[in-house]
């Protein structure tokens, strides 16, 4: 699995991650799909950072965007503007549920969402740790009260194995983050201000068209 490469600073930019999600939520309250993946594959960026260590996370992560963006770049591509169109389309059409070789937008959007509950709920206890706490536990318990549920147990374990090896939460910040600590602190609070919107909207739109728990 590897351990927590601190050899050389890294590049994580929340600025992308916060730009996108303020412009993903629009006017009309419908979630954006093409912001909403920008601002995963700067998440995805992070979990790439760490070499090794979060290296399946990265992986599990990119095939879900993937197979999103096929459908955005099919000769249905309109159908796909916001997530709510896609999953309109999707119901309507009668696959939201389709697995295959070429799984449906909706599936793979729940996965993103598990992920994103994750993502934001990490950053928020992050926020409220002090400097020298240790990531590995706050990853975990988090983890615990979210993803775990809907990994299966290999994953679990790998995970497992993996946040253990995270180091203290300035540390983590000073290595894998563009900004400096003090500004990453701002734009963590940014960010989740940004991105709690999006993950509410999508979850409306997950419960309302009882998509919520598609196994």
């Amino acid at each position: 699995m590897g351990s927590f490469d601190d050899s050389s600073k890294h590049d994580f930019n929340l600025e992308v991650v916060l730009s996108c999600f303020q412009r993903c939520l629009r006017t009309d309250k419908r979630v954006g799909l093409e912001d909403y993946l920008h601002a995963y594959h700067e998440l995805c960026r992070f979990f790439k950072l760490t070499g090794r260590l979060f290296g399946f996370v990265a992986k599990d992560i990119e095939s879900k965007m993937k197979a999103i963006e096929y459908h955005m770049h099919s000769e249905h591509g309109h159908h796909y503007d916001t997530v709510d169109s896609m999953v309109e389309y999707e119901v309507d059409k009668g696959t939201a549920r389709h697995k295959g070789s070429h799984p449906s937008g909706c599936r793979m959007m729940l996965r993103l969402h598990w992920a994103l509950e994750f993502i934001l709920a990490f950053m928020r206890q992050l926020l409220d740790e002090d400097e020298q706490a240790k990531t590995s536990k706050v990853a975990w318990d988090i983890y615990s009260k979210t993803l775990y549920h809907h990994h299966p147990w290999i994953t679990s374990k790998l995970a497992a194995v993996a946040v253990f090896a995270l180091p203290s939460k300035k540390h983590l910040i000073d290595v894998m983050c563009k900004h400096d600590y003090s500004n990453v602190m701002v734009l963590l609070e940014q960010v989740l201000d940004a991105g709690q919107p999006v993950y509410d909207a999508v979850e409306r739109i997950m419960q309302e068209s009882n998509l919520s728990h598609i196994a």
